[in-house]
């Protein structure tokens, strides 16, 4: 019996090679090329090519700002345009020629500053040939004021109508109530105004 399990155990120590060199027989075999480990990462060109990506995101992120302005202020021209062709079409000459005269005769009379300011800028529009200059535009508005603020604001030159609005305001302490007012106005095209009591000013609209 002892010598039957020597035995026994000699086969199956002869038998482990075997095993082993079955079992790498069978192991796949590793599929394609072996790649080469990665180069070494040089820091300082890593930086360099950020910083110039960062730099072409800054010079075309600024191209694109400035073609979207470009674009809004040919829409702008746009409209102009349109709101021309649209009145030669549609409004009868004769009434063209009524609003362009009361332009040309308008004054302020009775009107505060705002008031005819708002009446100016509305019947403006019937006389282009004389608006399109912004110096002519600003004499026909100081030449309609009363001859006590007309006197006052002559001797001096003013190159703009914003710059006469506000010589003209200024004195009557109404410089802040126009320009929040002249906010206003660009949200309420075609407003008019109306006076309820002595130091307020509200809109209207028809």
């Amino acid at each position: 019996m002892a010598s039957r399990g020597r035995r026994s155990g000699a086969l199956a120590r002869e038998d482990e090679p075997r095993r082993d060199e079955r079992a790498e027989q069978q192991a796949p075999a590793p599929q394609g090329p072996v790649l080469p480990p990665p180069p070494p990462v040089d820091y300082g060109v890593f930086m360099q090519g950020l910083v110039q990506a960062m730099q072409m995101q800054a010079h075309t992120q600024a191209a694109l700002q400035a073609q979207l302005e470009a674009q809004d202020g040919a829409i702008d021209v746009a409209w102009d345009e349109f709101v021309r062709l649209f009145r030669a079409k549609f409004v009868p000459e004769h009434v063209q020629d009524r609003m362009e005269q009361e332009f040309l005769s308008l004054a302020q009379g009775s009107m505060t500053v705002l008031e005819y300011e708002a009446r100016f800028s509305e019947l403006s529009k019937y006389a282009p040939h004389i608006v399109a200059d912004e110096r002519r535009k600003t004499k026909k508005f100081v030449m309609g004021l009363k001859p006590s603020l007309r006197t006052r604001l002559v001797v001096f030159y003013h190159r703009t109508l914003d710059e006469a609005l506000s010589a003209t305001c200024r004195p009557e302490g109404e410089m802040e109530q126009y320009l929040e007012e002249k906010k206003a106005s660009q949200k309420r095209p075609a407003a008019t105004f109306q006076r309820q009591d002595k130091n307020k000013v509200v809109y209207q609209t028809p």
